[in-house]
């Protein structure tokens, strides 16, 4: 924690970081205000966490989450939840960490529905604790058992092994839902961002293992759904929005590898030229985001061994698990119902829009919002802005009619 008053306090480099070029939202975009004021400071925060790792003194990651605690105070202080109307327990599903928020009315009541919910934060930061203005509120409006799972982060933890804690949580809760008093057969899965992208991978898996009971639904709130290629909306929103093209890069390289050897090769998007012509290039096509476009013929079927045989990290990238968009049609095929959300300025617009479309071909009863003002972040912003807090009521609607 000494470092983030030290930082707060190096004035110089903080009037340098606001002088220098700052990205402007895109007209049209919600909260745009609110937004400048957020791309602004994060601007400012990861230039002054880059200063001290160019010293050694902490990374940037490390100095960013020490930041999002100090400053999660306040918030933690005023969205404190009565033990009169939601318990609240922080325990172990089968060894990972979870909260438990129970409503005290699921108590009287017979079987409850359940939700498992996934935090976002780039795979790299946040927990179970940064959510719970939004598990505690999903909890008490459904009168559902919401588990929220604290999963190790990257790059000390690398993939997979966030997404084995959220597995293991998953498959725990459906085991001892009675124990909860929750209906196993009315278990939900959601996230947003990165926790979209785990939940989608989580559904993916269970379904691969014919889980039984499996998930009723998966909730996917802008998630990342692909690992191979930068599309579109990077280049059109990465520098305009609060994630620019190379931090997605460094967050995937963290993610995948544990370090940032991979920045350079992720933003050299080399694997489209190398995959054209293949069934991948399908899932991915332009024409699905913009139908003014022509649609790409259809590719030969290739299958991921083969192609990605001299190339470990093209076979990373196609690593169903690391992108669920690519995964073989029996397993898209035996997805549960789905509602995903886009938003329109977003660098992973496209991976929603994708993903959704995939699913709809194969057959999944798919609801899909895309939202035209909509920027990554806003479901998180329900307390304070007008914009999230619609996006809330359209999650709770999809769930009060369908877990």
């Amino acid at each position: 924690m000494v470092w983030v008053e030290v930082a707060m306090a190096m004035s110089v480099l903080g009037v340098l970081a606001f002088l220098r070029y700052t990205p402007v939202p895109p007209e049209g975009v919600s909260e745009r205000e609110k937004r400048k004021v957020a791309i602004r400071m994060k601007t400012i925060l990861v230039d002054i966490g880059a200063v001290l790792e160019f010293f050694g003194l902490t990374t940037i990651v490390h100095f960013l989450r020490a930041v999002w605690k100090y400053m999660s105070r306040h918030q933690e202080a005023i969205l404190t939840v009565p033990e009169s109307l939601l318990k609240v327990t922080e325990t172990t599903f089968d060894g990972v960490k979870v909260m438990v928020l129970e409503p005290q009315s699921a108590e009287k009541r017979s079987a409850v529905p359940g939700l498992v919910y996934i935090h976002g934060g780039a795979f790299c930061f946040g927990s179970a604790a940064s959510c719970f203005h939004i598990t505690s509120h999903l909890a008490l409006e459904l009168g559902a058992v919401v588990v929220s799972v604290d999963y190790r982060l990257a790059p000390e933890h690398k993939f997979p092994a966030g997404l084995n804690d959220c597995v293991t949580a998953t498959k725990y809760f459906l085991r001892q839902a009675q124990r909860y008093n929750v209906d196993p057969a009315r278990v939900g899965i959601a996230g947003e961002s990165a926790g979209g992208s785990l939940s989608a991978v989580v559904a993916l898996k269970l379904g691969q293992e014919r889980q039984n009971p499996g998930l009723k639904l998966q909730v996917l709130l802008y998630p990342s759904t692909q690992g191979l290629v930068l599309t579109a909306s990077t280049y059109k929103y990465g520098p305009c929005e609060v994630q620019s093209v190379w931090e997605a890069a460094f967050i995937t390289s963290l993610y995948l590898y544990g370090n940032r050897s991979k920045i350079d090769h992720v933003l050299a998007n080399l694997y489209p030229a190398k995959l054209e012509g293949t069934h991948y290039m399908n899932f991915l096509d332009p024409s699905l985001v913009d139908p003014a476009l022509p649609p790409l013929p259809p590719g030969r079927h290739v299958k991921r061994e083969d192609i990605a045989a001299d190339d470990s990290d093209l076979e990373m990238a196609l690593n169903p698990h690391v992108s669920p968009l690519l995964a073989e049609e029996e397993d898209i095929r035996g997805l549960p119902p789905t509602f995903i959300t886009a938003m329109e300025y977003d660098i992973i617009r496209d991976h929603a829009i994708f993903y959704a479309k995939r699913l709809e071909r194969a057959g999944v009863k798919v609801k899909m919002l895309h939202y035209k003002t909509g920027y990554h972040g806003q479901f998180q912003d329900f307390k304070w802005s007008e914009a999230g807090k619609g996006m809330m009521e359209d999650v709770l609607s999809y769930l009060r009619e369908n877990l």
